[in-house]
C-alpha cells in the first residue's frame, strides 16, 4: 500500500516538474528566441536543478516537442466542438474556438513559429485535420457535403484556418476577431 502511494506521489511530482519546465520554456520563448535559450535558463526560471531537467528531457529540443504535443492535445480538445448541429454551425464554432485558443496563446504561438519549430507546429495542423476528417466521415456530414471527399475537405478547411491564424497572429495591424468571424460566415457553405 505504501509503495503504491509513493508511486502516485512520484507521478504527481514528475507531472509538476514537467509542467514547471514547460511553463518556464513558454515564458522564456516570449522574451527571447528559442535558439538563444539554454537549459540553464530554463532550469533557473522553473527553479529546477539541471539534473532534474535531464531526468525528464534529453535537451531543450525535446522539451519544446513535449510542450507542442501538450499544446496539440489542448488545441484539439478546445477547438473541435463535441455537440451535434448543422455542419455549418460546426465549422463556425470550430473557427471561433480556434481563434480564441490561438489569441490566448498569441505570444507563445508566434515564438514557436519564429523558433524554427514550424515542423512541430505542422504536426498540430495534421492532428486537427485528422480529427476533422473523422467528423466529416460521419453520416450527418456526408449527407450535408455530398460528393465531397472527407480527407480533402478536412485538409482544405484546416489548412485555410491555420493559414488565416498565422497571418492574423503575425500581422502588425491585424483585423479584429469579429471581422474574421464575419468573413468566415460568408466563406462557409450554408449546408
Amino acid at each position: 500500500m505504501m509503495r503504491q502511494k509513493n508511486q502516485e506521489n512520484l507521478d504527481l511530482r514528475q507531472r509538476k516538474t514537467r509542467h514547471s519546465l514547460v511553463e518556464a520554456l513558454a515564458k522564456l520563448m516570449e522574451e527571447h528566441p528559442f535558439q538563444e535559450l539554454s537549459v540553464s535558463d530554463i532550469c533557473r526560471r522553473a527553479m529546477v536543478h539541471r539534473t532534474t531537467f535531464y531526468a525528464h528531457f534529453t535537451d531543450k529540443q525535446e522539451l519544446l516537442r513535449y510542450m507542442l504535443q501538450q499544446m496539440e492535445q489542448e488545441c484539439i480538445s478546445s477547438c473541435i466542438p463535441e455537440g451535434s448541429g448543422s455542419p455549418r454551425q460546426f465549422f463556425l464554432t470550430a473557427s471561433r474556438n480556434a481563434l480564441h485558443f490561438f489569441r490566448d496563446r498569441k505570444a507563445l504561438y508566434r515564438a514557436c513559429l519564429q523558433s524554427g519549430a514550424d515542423t512541430e507546429a505542422r504536426l498540430l495542423e495534421d492532428a486537427a485535420a485528422h480529427q476533422l476528417y473523422l467528423r466529416l466521415s460521419q453520416p450527418d456530414f456526408r449527407q450535408a457535403l455530398p460528393g465531397s471527399d472527407p480527407e480533402i475537405a478536412a485538409r482544405f478547411y484546416v489548412g485555410a484556418m491555420f493559414s488565416l491564424i498565422r497571418w492574423w497572429l503575425s500581422s502588425d495591424t491585424p483585423v479584429s476577431e469579429e471581422c474574421l468571424l464575419e468573413n468566415l460566415e460568408r466563406f462557409i457553405p450554408n449546408v
